[in-house]
């Protein structure tokens, strides 16, 4: 039997997350997939708890280690909104859905989720007061592209990730952008 590395751990904690929600995310379960013994998890974790706790961590340093690299050329920062809509909705974003459930019944994954939320804001901020120059204009825009983008994505039925791209040129058409 290989032996996982914690990392392993994180990203198939993230596949079992967004296929079966928090209460599918167990060391068993984990394991199985993995195809080692429960004793690999101990390896790297204390226990569930200390496991969730680096599974947020993971989620959210996914986000906030690409927007410490953000380019300094703000003429660059709209198309990099338009590559970051394009692949918004792919499977790599499934884990934030079962993420942002946990985080309306977890302190701890609120808090998670409100700091990526934060950066996440604030970049598309940045992005449209370069483009509008306009303090207001630009939080008003920020703030409705942010409820399109988490609404798509935790709304019911979902809306496909056509529709959401299209959603996103008719903001971008409405505002000349």
């Amino acid at each position: 039997m290989t032996r996982k590395s914690k990392q392993d751990w994180l990203e198939q904690g993230l596949q079992i997350l967004a296929r079966d929600g928090l209460n599918g995310l167990t060391i068993d379960r984990m394991a199985l997939k993995l195809g080692v013994t429960k004793g690999s998890f101990y390896h790297h974790f204390k226990n569930i708890r200390h496991f969730e706790e680096q599974l947020l961590s993971h989620w959210a340093n996914q986000y906030l280690s690409t927007a410490a690299s953000l380019p300094e050329d703000k003429s660059q920062l709209l198309p990099l909104l338009d590559t970051i809509m394009e692949e918004t909705f792919t499977p790599i974003t499934e884990p934030e859905i079962a993420i942002r459930m946990w985080a309306h019944q977890d302190e701890r994954a609120r808090q998670f989720v409100e700091r990526v939320d934060a950066v996440r804001r604030g970049f598309v901020l940045e992005v449209f007061r370069s483009t509008v120059g306009d303090e207001q204009q630009a939080g008003l825009m920020a703030d409705m592209l942010f409820a399109l983008t988490i609404g798509s994505l935790t709304s019911l039925p979902r809306i496909s990730p056509e529709r959401v791209l299209d959603l996103y040129r008719e903001f971008k058409r409405l505002y000349n952008l």
